[in-house]
């Protein structure tokens, strides 16, 4: 049976057909980047997905967005090198097109989600004759600005099926059989997914334009008039019309818009490529080739990798030159211990009086410790933290030896954090005890072993230094 009505459809995609690509994608817009916080928080929602978070650093890493071609080897190197928006705006993308574009894609999904990436790179190489600050938020509006079109023909089903049959008799019209078929139209369901996913207002307004649009909604709305007319030839009298309002626009002479709008094009394939929508760049109007596929990459969970462990040291070891601050150093030294050693659920905890508590957390598993990674470490205390204080030295608890230091195992942190073999080391600061690394291998990476320890001595060794470094520059600059 088809699903009828407005509301219908927004359920059905929301709660049904996509209810994570909702919920993520409506917490990264939720996260404004207004401080240290919600960088912290874009930081964890990537980190939580290891798809995601190859995805975002291979994006990273293109020439869009990494020109100078030095590796950016950690998700929270690639938010202050790229920015906020920048990065929630490849989050976005990514998350949207792995949900949408499936294994088997009908052919108007495809095409829809071409004139998508079409229309994204257009609109954003515009609004920077107007507003370079815009350029991701832009991206995404124009990207999503046919969202309930991809929607119906990636999770249709049955109507969809129904519709295609509709149009097979050349009776009917495309927009009159998305009536017939969904009981309401796509850029209603558009409009209601922005609302309900905080998809921002930039696309809201491109929907249904205000009586004087600023010149955001207009770069929306001139890129996808372009991806929609540039299927039927650059040279048309539509086209000249459209060529005409980006003159204006853009203030650049109606004799160079053409090859400027066409460059776009070509860049929108290599685009969509990037992103990992390969199977629509030929679907893009160009002078060049239709763009070869790239394989997919298959992110290698919890097994060391030397050489990411090396860059991400290596980076460390520049912290100054690099201009890292203190948040940044620990949350790569996270990263590194994540993704380069393997380490399943790694936690800086922060020494706060008599306590440690978690600051920077990543690892599945790892749920209750925002909040209930609280544990005691006073005078009074004997357990694996004050232990690892006391030894004043990278600590390794090995398998045979969790009967022996049961006793340090108080029941909050065995109900937070569990009993496994695990790394913990003492941060200092000069004199001063500042905090605690703890990493381990919960259930899926295996055995621990010497080498990992060795890795793990070497990102505690190389965050004393580059903590030291940094104060002493802080203090000499008098800050």
């Amino acid at each position: 049976m088809s699903t009828k009505g407005l509301d219908a459809w927004v359920e059905k995609l929301s709660k049904v057909e996509m209810p994570v690509l909702a919920n993520v994608v409506k917490e990264l817009n939720e996260l404004t980047g207004s401080d240290e916080a919600d960088v912290n928080q874009l930081a964890d929602v990537i980190l939580k997905d290891a798809n995601l978070t190859s995805q975002v650093l291979r994006i990273a890493n293109s020439v869009a967005y990494n020109p100078s071609n030095f590796p950016i080897n950690t998700v929270s190197r690639a938010i202050v090198l790229i920015g906020f928006t920048g990065v929630r705006a490849i989050c976005i993308s990514v998350m949207v097109i792995d949900s949408l574009l499936g294994k088997a894609p009908r052919e108007r999904l495809m095409g829809a989600m071409a004139k998508a990436f079409h229309a994204a790179v257009q609109a954003r190489n515009l609004v920077k004759h107007t507003n370079e600050s815009a350029r991701e938020e832009v991206f995404i509006a124009a990207l999503l600005y046919h969202l309930g079109d991809m929607a119906f023909w990636a999770c249709g089903e049955e109507s969809a099926d129904e519709l295609e049959l509709l149009l097979e008799d050349n009776t009917i019209t495309l927009r009159e059989g998305l009536e017939q078929v969904t009981g309401t139209t796509l850029k209603a369901i558009t409009r209601s997914l922005a609302e309900n996913w905080s998809l921002g207002d930039t696309l809201k307004e491109a929907l249904y334009p205000p009586p004087d649009p600023s010149p955001k909604v207009i770069a929306v709305r001139l890129g996808e008039e372009i991806s929609r007319l540039a299927v039927n030839g650059w040279d048309t009298p539509e086209m000249n019309v459209v060529m005409s309002k980006v003159s204006e626009f853009t203030g650049t002479a109606y004799n160079q818009v053409r090859d400027m709008v066409m460059e776009n094009a070509e860049e929108a394939a290599g685009v969509a490529l990037t992103y990992g929508a390969a199977k629509v760049c030929h679907l893009i109007p160009t002078k060049a080739k239709a763009v070869s596929a790239e394989a997919d990459a298959k992110p290698r969970i919890f097994k060391s990798e030397p050489q990411l462990q090396l860059s991400i040291l290596r980076e460390l070891s520049n912290a100054l030159t690099e201009q890292l601050d203190v948040n940044t150093i620990f949350k790569m030294v996270l990263e590194g211990m994540h993704r380069g050693i393997g380490l399943e659920r790694a936690c800086v905890a922060f020494i706060v009086k008599n306590s440690v508590q978690a600051k920077y957390i990543l690892g599945e598993g790892t749920e209750k410790w925002r909040d209930g990674f609280n544990f005691e470490v006073g005078p009074s205390h004997d357990s694996i933290f004050t232990r690892a204080i006391k030894a004043r030295e990278p600590f390794w608890i090995q398998p045979n030896q969790l009967p022996k230091y049961k006793h340090l195992y108080s029941p909050e942190i065995t109900r937070i954090v569990g009993k496994y073999p695990a790394f913990i080391s003492l941060i200092t600061l000069g004199k001063r005890d500042v905090a605690v690394i703890y990493a381990d291998r919960w259930n899926l990476g295996g055995q621990l072993g010497k080498d990992q320890f060795e890795s793990f001595r070497h990102f505690v060794s190389q965050t004393q230094m580059s903590l030291e470094m940094l104060t002493k520059s802080m203090a000499k600059n008098g800050k």
